[in-house]
């Protein structure tokens, strides 16, 4: 006959479930949370200052360059139109997604002084 292995007796429930008391690694805390929030907040204001910047170099190169110059050399009064209205209609474009950005870095700002202000997290709830 072959020896049967038998199964460990189950574990005595310890406190309040089978459970014993320790910490959990994925629970989170309150600081972890606010570190998370914190976090996602610094990635989006870091995405909105690279934007700012792209949208203030862009408005720099329309400013400063000639965007269809080299498309229409044949036809010179074409090309001072199709230049200008090209540099207009884009700078606006930029002029106003750049106030947009501007706006949500505002926000974005506001809200994480708004969570580095906040300290009951840090504070004992007992």
């Amino acid at each position: 006959m072959t020896d049967a292995l038998l199964p460990r007796q189950a574990a005595e429930p310890a406190g309040d479930g089978y459970f014993r008391k320790g910490c959990n690694p994925l629970a989170e805390t309150g600081r972890s949370k606010l570190q998370n929030q914190r976090a996602v907040l610094n990635q989006q204001i870091l995405r909105a200052v690279r934007m700012r910047a792209g949208a203030e170099n862009l408005l720099r190169y329309i400013g400063s360059t000639k965007l269809v110059e080299n498309l229409f050399l044949s036809n010179k009064k074409w090309m001072c139109f199709c230049r200008a209205t090209t540099n207009n209609k884009v700078r606006e474009q930029v002029l106003l997604e750049l106030s947009f950005v501007n706006s949500d870095l505002q926000i974005l700002k506001e809200e994480l002084e708004g969570l580095n202000i906040s300290v009951e997290v840090y504070q004992n709830a007992e």
